[in-house]
Order: C-alpha cells, then sequence, then structure tokens
C-alpha cells in the first residue's frame, strides 16, 4: 500500500474568478468529501507535481491541514488538456477500520508461451474495483503470464486471492487473452471467449 503526504489550506473563495487566482498563485483548489462534512481546500500545485507524477485511486493520502490530519483518496480530478496541469482535485476522506470501495490497476507479469509462438495478447481490463479495510488496500492486482496458451485466457476467478481485499467484477469476466494470430484458425475456447465479451 502506498501512503504519502500533502500540505493543505482551507479557502472559503469559490467560483471561477477566485478559482483562477489560486491557479496562478501556484494553488490548485480542491473539495474533500466522504466520512465527513465537505471541506473545500487548496493544494500546492508543486508539491502535488513532485509528489504525484500519475494519478491513481490507491493511494492513500494524508492531508495536512497544520493542525489536524485526514486520510483520503484522489477520486477525480480535471486536467487542462493543453498543458496538463490539474485544474481541480476530489478528495474521498476514509476511515480507519471502515471498509471502502476504490479502484486497482492490473499489472501483467511474467511470460506467456503463446505471445512467444506468435500469438496476440489483449488485455480486457486494466483496473478493477476492490473492497476492503485502507490497511489491507493492494498497490496493483498481478496477473501471471507463465502458461498462457495461444486461444486460452484468465479470468477473474483463475486469479490469486489477496488477504482482506474483495475483487467486485464478476468471476467469469476476461482479464487477459491470447488470440490467434490473424489468419489463423480459432479455438473453440476463444470462439468461446469473444461470445462471452459480446
Amino acid at each position: 500500500m502506498e501512503h504519502k503526504t500533502l500540505s493543505v489550506e482551507l479557502r472559503n473563495e469559490f467560483g471561477k474568478g477566485p478559482a483562477g487566482r489560486m491557479r496562478s498563485e501556484g494553488k490548485i483548489p480542491a473539495i474533500i468529501y466522504g466520512a465527513h462534512e465537505s471541506r473545500n481546500i487548496t493544494v500546492n500545485e508543486r508539491e502535488f507535481g513532485k509528489k504525484f507524477k500519475t494519478i491513481s485511486e490507491n493511494t492513500i493520502i494524508t492531508l495536512d491541514f497544520g493542525k489536524e490530519t485526514c486520510e483520503v483518496l484522489i477520486k477525480d480530478f480535471q486536467e487542462d488538456i493543453v498543458t496538463s496541469r490539474i485544474g481541480h482535485l476530489d478528495f474521498y476522506e476514509i476511515e480507519k477500520g471502515k471498509k471502502l470501495k476504490t479502484h486497482v490497476p492490473v499489472v501483467l507479469t511474467g511470460n506467456s508461451p503463446g505471445v512467444k509462438e506468435g500469438g496476440i495478447l489483449v488485455q480486457k481490463i486494466s483496473e478493477m474495483e476492490v473492497e476492503c479495510l485502507p490497511k489491507d488496500l493492494p498497490q496493483e492486482i498481478v496477473v501471471n503470464l507463465d502458461g498462457l496458451l495461444v486461444g486460452h485466457s484468465i479470468h477473474v476467478g483463475d486469479l490469486a486471492e489477496i488477504k482482506g481485499v474483495t475483487i467486485m467484477a464478476a468471476k467469469n469476466q476476461t482479464v487477459v487473452v491470447v488470440n490467434h494470430p490473424k489468419g489463423a484458425a480459432v479455438s473453440t475456447e476463444e470462439e468461446a471467449e469473444s461470445a462471452d465479451n459480446e
């Protein structure tokens, strides 16, 4: 489980005008909601950029107000498509000892014999929703491709159990499949796989 800290400040100005001024001062407008009453805050843009090269839902963040702290997940954000600057952040406050639902990235490891034989690897799921206590939140869900042959697939139900974590996806949902090369004969399993995902 990854854990980071951010210094934040409460804000009491709202609307496009004040938000624009905050951004020009190097601050990102944000909101905290969830476990307690919603609060409007600002985050230092430079600090956020240094600590978050990528943004994901499965990093627990301690927001430091100076006199108090709270633990949150990033649930949403707005990004300028031209400048790539973050314009707004939505933080979801979590409670210790209370289960949460969030998304965790799927990471593929190992070497598929099917791919070595010319098969085409297709990842159907790049992230999964999980339910767990904050202390059990996994950094990633690892899928091992060793032994995966052409025309075969790995389903959610095939994955190793993670202690304290419930994967919310259906057990028959396909995570990854190795398709036959174009023009090759398609196996019965792969035909069934395609039918399941239509």
